[in-house]
């Protein structure tokens, strides 16, 4: 029987316990915690393991096979890497995935003649962080199908349809994406986090649920054709749907206008939207909505309302990022069917002083995004995933505790508990979503040091799975 002993260990709720064993049994639960008098310990802080409540997990792999432009910091290094790709002639198509403009020293993206110049005939895609957008050169144009969607010729920049679903037109082996996720799960494993819920298409779905033995996957299929979804015999029992855009990208649907004049659009009119939130209510299935800009989520709160109105009942409707929420607060939000989905660490990323938000939103809005506080205490049910940017919880949760805007920050359990039981709660990982105790899955976490007293220099030490260690940093023995 598996037994670790810790200095401190926080369960979920309520206070945090000093010098306890956890003991667990061959089926992978908790036997017992208890008190332990020794003076050295395996491991200084645990706590139950992080539930990523938005991910997108074979982005993720095909991230791995690709070029990580995330660290790149000017147009210059992001021309000179996507160069040396093109030359050493591997590569059909040059993938690059993860670049940030919003970090560069100059803003501003490369044009499609300098793409050109360092790329020649080898077609590139490169696509920014948010996965709302994406960069491409002449030969890749060329590849497009003259009615692909967004496609903007003469700039090299696709929105929407042609970069988030890029794979469908042009998808990798399937041995480059098995090697890939392979690696994908140890990093998620060594972030804590042993569960996702991830938004896949139809296509994609089964590689997700089979692909990742080591952890917990629950899947929305991002989907309009909701009778797809219901003959297709997937276990998945949830659409996801996009209203809008993204900030970073210029179109999610504000209800205020960006610094150029422009508002972004909703991607349905009110009345596809109520047919297709009907159907699904019909169904039985379960909705996420991604929707960011106060417009969509004035659009989602009309209409989602209508659909009980219509059906007689309500249903669950989870509600992806709603970074812009409060221009749509408090509206006529029920916290008996509608979820809140939220990434803390777009807080850390990007609304700090002067960061993107600053730069992209009329003065003062940013203060006003992600309010945390304002759904917790109004008594929704508040789950945090990462949306992969970056996938680190304890990141993610220094966002929440420290947000610019004090009145929307969280205690460290509250934010603690969004990441971990609530993200569970609302991904439907029920048995996640309960504190540790006897016969709880002994999915654990242990840190280097008690987050109660901050995070600054806090890190992963391991990770449990079902009673196993499934990584370890370093050795801790002798704490």
């Amino acid at each position: 029987m598996p037994t670790v002993s810790c200095r401190s260990l926080w369960a979920g709720e309520g206070p945090c316990l000093s010098h306890v064993s956890v003991h667990t049994d061959d089926s992978g639960t908790i036997s017992s915690i208890e008190k332990c008098s020794s003076d050295t310990f395996d491991y200084s802080f645990a706590m139950p393991s992080f539930v990523d409540a938005h991910v997108h997990y074979t982005w993720m792999i095909s991230k791995e096979a690709s070029l990580d432009l995330s660290e790149l910091r000017s147009s210059d290094e992001f021309l000179s890497l996507v160069q040396s790709a093109a030359v050493c002639g591997k590569h059909k198509i040059v993938r690059g995935e993860s670049f940030d403009e919003s970090d560069w020293i100059n803003t501003e993206l490369p044009t499609l003649a300098e793409l050109d110049s360092v790329t020649g005939d080898v077609p590139v895609f490169l696509r920014r962080v948010c996965g709302h957008a994406a960069l491409v050169n002449s030969a890749m144009l060329r590849l497009l199908n003259p009615d692909t969607p967004d496609v903007n010729r003469a700039t090299g920049v696709l929105k929407e349809w042609p970069a988030l679903n890029f794979e469908k037109m042009f998808p990798l082996p399937d041995r480059v994406l098995l090697e890939a996720a392979s690696r994908v799960e140890s990093t998620i494993l060594s972030r804590g986090v042993t569960a996702i819920y991830t938004f896949e298409s139809a296509q994609s779905a089964e590689l997700a649920l089979n692909s990742s033995p080591g952890l917990d996957v629950s899947t929305a299929v991002v989907t309009d054709d909701v009778d797809e979804l219901v003959s297709s015999g997937l276990p998945a029992k949830t659409v996801k749907l996009f209203l809008d855009g993204s900030l970073g990208a210029g179109n999610a649907a504000l209800s205020h206008p960006y610094p150029d004049g422009s508002t972004g659009e909703l991607h349905y009119s009110n009345d596809r939207l109520l047919a297709l939130l009907l159907r699904c209510g019909e169904a039985g299935l379960s909705v996420a909505v991604h929707a960011i800009g106060g417009k969509a989520l004035q659009q989602l709160d009309l209409v989602s309302n209508e659909v009980f109105r219509v059906l007689g009942r309500g249903f669950a409707v989870r509600v992806e990022h709603a970074e812009d929420l409060m221009c749509a607060w408090p509206g006529t939000w029920n916290p008996g069917y509608h979820i809140f989905s939220m990434q803390p660490n777009f807080v850390e990323r990007w609304q700090r002083p002067g960061g993107m938000y600053d730069r992209i939103l009329p003065a003062g809005q940013s203060l006003l995004l992600n309010p945390f506080r304002t759904v917790l205490d109004s008594g929704f049910k508040l789950g945090f995933g990462s949306d992969c940017m970056p996938l680190d919880p304890l990141y993610g949760l220094k966002g929440a505790i420290r947000h610019r805007n004090s009145s929307e920050s969280l205690s460290t359990e509250e934010a603690l508990s969004a990441y971990t039981l609530g993200a569970a709660s609302i991904s439907g990982l029920n048995h996640l979503a309960i504190p540790l105790g006897r016969g709880r899955t002994a999915d654990m976490v242990f840190l280097s040091g008690n987050p109660f007293g901050g995070l600054d220099g806090v890190t992963v030490e391991a990770t449990m799975k079902n009673g196993g260690i499934v990584f370890q940093n370093v050795s801790t023995e002798g704490i």
